[in-house]
């Protein structure tokens, strides 16, 4: 017997309003206190929006080199879409830690949307794509990299587009275009997509090439011209590509090549473990809250349904890129030494096994198909295990979270900077060594204009500009030249001054909203000589 029409819209309109709802609670979740959770700003965050504005202002980075394509700071290259997307917001907004993040909660919500609208080309079902935004919006992977204003959410927002372009059974030649101009952006997202684009883009004009699908070249001819612009710069810039990576590369101390083997098998096995996605996850603060892995836990059933089905559709070219991609996605990751497993690295994962998840739920929707009270027990299950994580995980974001993680975050640094600043009048300022490089801090507090041409000194003149001075807070005691009035910042890590500095101030980090009894923590100070 065949619905009434108007039941069968009534239903369509529910469907229509839950999602709706759904993505309006993500809206509010990725933008409300961005710069409360996580606190402070971190020196990579400070970097990347103080380049931005002297971009958006005087189009010039730090160094007074004109629109560059990479960003030099402190012994690394930002990469180019993060920075331009926060100097678009900057040129008419002040440079504040909420404006810094807002393109990581757009670009995280962008995820969100092209893997929700994946899982419904894929599938066209109602249930599946709205369990395909929960699941998607809540995964604590990508919260944390949605909050945070680093460049690799970039990188991600523009893997999920390509993913979202080629799924389904047959790519038109317009989406093989669209992913290939997708993938090309990536690779200049962040730095392990240098390498994990060209890995990805292998297998994809491999297997639809297999099977004669039309089109299927478009997608390589922007990615081929995005690696000849990356070429051509490395060869004007020899070693800026490369310079972080020779220092952590897993063959950095020389290592015969059997130890460099083993290192990078474990780091590999190291993503896939059920540690790192769904019990650990990361052990940085920065990039995982500390409550849990990677994933949700509602996740893994569907991933382990979802492996069945790539067998099952062993023949499709998307489902044979999809697993090959999986594979893949760590393996710039694993072939660095420390930090490992690390999230932002191995970002890349996590389009992948959305998608894997969404097959697993068409194959177990599917296999249930007539079976209403079992699909129904099924879907409950995960829904109530899905609700339930993502909520303790929330409270949890917003209560604790921000009080253990503080000190991760250059939390109060800029605070103590401004302090010190204020009370030293025309007095020397002393910054520790210990504090993160902090001369950026400092820039992105007072924003003081870059050179005009460039300069290869590192932020001295500037901070000598402002009164300031990067020492060793040790051989500053030990020499014993400071005069009355001049200031010292110190880092939780240094130790208390000898006699004649007096303690002005102290920055700690917030309170935790659902223990009033843990402890803020100090994370920075502020002396004064008074001989």
């Amino acid at each position: 017997m065949r619905p009434e029409p108007g039941a069968d819209r009534l239903r369509c309109r529910l469907w229509v309003g839950a999602i709706v709802v759904v993505a309006a609670l993500v809206v509010v979740r990725n933008l409300v206190d961005l710069s409360g959770s996580p606190p402070g700003l971190y020196v990579d965050e400070a970097s990347i929006g103080y380049n931005a504005w002297t971009i958006a202002h005087f189009g010039v980075d730090e160094h007074g080199i004109h629109f560059p394509l990479f960003f030099e700071a402190f012994g690394e290259y930002k990469n180019p879409v993060y920075v331009y997307a926060v100097a678009a917001l900057v040129r008419f907004l002040p440079l504040t830690v909420t404006v810094e993040r807002f393109p990581a909660a757009l670009f995280g919500l962008a995820v969100v949307g092209f893997l929700t609208a994946a899982a419904w080309r894929m599938t066209g079902s109602r249930v599946i794509t709205l369990g395909a935004l929960a699941l998607t919006a809540f995964t604590p992977w990508l919260v944390i990299e949605s909050r945070v204003g680093f460049e690799t959410i970039s990188w991600v927002a523009l893997l999920s587009a390509a993913l979202w372009c080629l799924a389904g059974r047959q790519p038109t030649a317009r989406q093989f275009g669209a992913a290939g101009v997708f993938l090309a952006f990536a690779i200049y997202g962040y730095t392990t997509a240098r390498l994990e684009v060209l890995l990805i883009a292998i297998p994809l004009a491999i297997f639809w090439w297999l099977a004669r699908t039309p089109g299927w070249w478009r997608a390589m001819v922007p990615v081929g011209a995005g690696y000849v612009v990356l070429g051509i710069y490395g060869l004007l810039n020899p070693g800026a590509l490369t310079g972080r990576f020779a220092a952590i590369s897993i063959w950095a101390d020389g290592s015969p090549l059997s130890v460099v083997v083993d290192r990078f098998l474990a780091n590999y096995l190291a993503y896939f473990s059920p540690s790192y996605l769904f019990t650990q996850g990361d052990g940085n603060p920065r990039q995982n809250t500390e409550i849990g892995g990677m994933l949700l836990w509602a996740m893994a059933p569907l991933l382990i349904a979802g492996i069945l089905v790539c067998w099952q559709r062993r023949r499709e070219p998307f489902v044979r890129f999809l697993v090959v991609g999986i594979v893949l996605a760590p393996v710039a990751a694993a072939l660095t030494n420390n930090g490992t497993p690390h999230a932002l690295r191995s970002s890349g994962m996590l389009p992948f096994l959305v998608i894997l998840a969404v097959l697993g739920a068409d194959g177990i929707r599917v296999a249930l198909t007539g079976r209403v009270g079992a699909a129904g027990v099924v879907a409950g299950i995960l829904a109530a295990g899905l609700v339930a994580q993502a909520t303790y995980f929330t409270v949890d974001l917003y209560g604790a979270y921000p009080n253990r993680s503080a000190i991760y975050f250059d939390t109060g640094e800029i605070a103590a900077l401004t302090t010190a600043r204020h009370i030293a009048g025309t007095h020397q300022i002393y910054l520790s060594i210990n504090l993160d490089p902090p001369y950026i801090e400092a820039f992105f507090a007072y924003l003081p204009p870059p050179p005009r041409e460039q300069e290869t000194d590192d932020a001295t003149p500037g901070l000598a500009r402002m009164g300031m001075e990067m020492v060793s807070v040790d051989d500053l005691y030990a020499e014993g030249h400071p005069a009355d009035g001049d200031v010292l910042v110190l880092s939780a890590f240094d130790a208390p001054p000898p006699s004649g500095w007096a303690l002005v101030a102290q920055e700690r980090g917030p309170a935790n909203a659902l223990d009033p009894s843990a402890p803020r923590q100090v994370v920075e100070t502020v002396y004064r000589f008074d001989g």
